[in-house]
């Protein structure tokens, strides 16, 4: 097949999934917490400069050792954007917004155990466990966890008033937030991120500060999107229509031929 056909297919392949990446940052303009991820590209050629691993797959090549002819493009990653969310003032005792670095620590349960998630979405309610006592938890039911990794359970009668740095006055617990050794590794699943590969810290005390009664915006811009969409479709319909192109020249090659 023509060169021309793999370079114009991959170049919509790469494209669509551009567009993919803007629409989910777009659809979560209104989701606190939300880390807007940007779609990078790469070119297929450098991403097959590496020795084909299955030794009987070298015989009979005539690339350069260490070289695999390709075309084209791709998205090589989606990288999130770690910028601070702007803040947005609820006046909800059990709202946190974290200003720097850091992600709230949850603990899901689920038929097989349980296992620890990350969010910057503060937005936490009581869920009862006892007479008298309770739990935070977000959206999904997810406990929210101390410094200590145990699950912070408060008197429905005390009062609630968290600090910057995430004590929770008269009652001994802090709220754990947590660093990474490469952001990049988080998963989305959903209103919390999964981490993939990489080392957990606790995130050091003047990295951060917790506003009670406040939450984070997402860092998504509708301006940025809107104009990286426009540029992204004109992108997919310059290769649709090099697919075309090459397309009818390969028609006429044939008609050629058989001539």
């Amino acid at each position: 097949m023509s060169s021309s056909l793999f370079i114009a297919t991959s170049g919509i392949k790469a494209y669509q999934g551009k567009l993919d990446t803007i629409a989910n940052n777009i659809a979560n303009v209104d989701s606190a917490g939300y880390k807007r991820r940007e779609a990078a590209f790469s070119e297929n050629l450098a991403a097959s400069i590496r020795h084909q691993p299955e030794t009987e797959k070298e015989v009979g090549r005539l690339s350069p050792d260490g070289l695999r002819v390709s075309y084209g493009s791709r998205i090589a990653s989606t990288p999130l954007d770690l910028a601070q969310g702007a803040p947005k003032q609820t006046d909800q005792p059990f709202d946190f917004m974290i200003e720097g670095d850091g992600y709230f620590q949850v603990r899901r349960a689920s038929g097989t155990g349980t296992e620890i998630l990350y969010t910057r979405n503060g937005a936490f309610q009581k869920s009862p466990v006892g007479p008298g006592r309770y739990q935070l938890v977000n959206a999904q039911g997810d406990v929210l966890l101390g410094r200590n990794g145990n699950p912070i359970e408060l008197n429905e009668n005390g009062a609630f008033t968290v600090a910057a740095d995430g004590t929770i006055e008269g009652t001994g617990q802090q709220i754990g937030l947590v660093g990474f050794a490469n952001p990049q590794l988080l998963k989305n699943e959903g209103g919390v991120y999964r981490l993939t590969g990489g080392n957990v810290f606790m995130a050091p005390g003047d990295s951060y500060m917790i506003r009670q009664g406040f939450l984070e915006g997402s860092n998504v811009s509708l301006d940025q999107e809107m104009t990286d969409m426009i540029k992204a479709q004109r992108g997919f319909q310059a290769n649709s229509r090099a697919l075309s192109y090459a397309d009818q020249m390969m028609g006429i090659a044939n008609g050629i031929m058989r001539t």
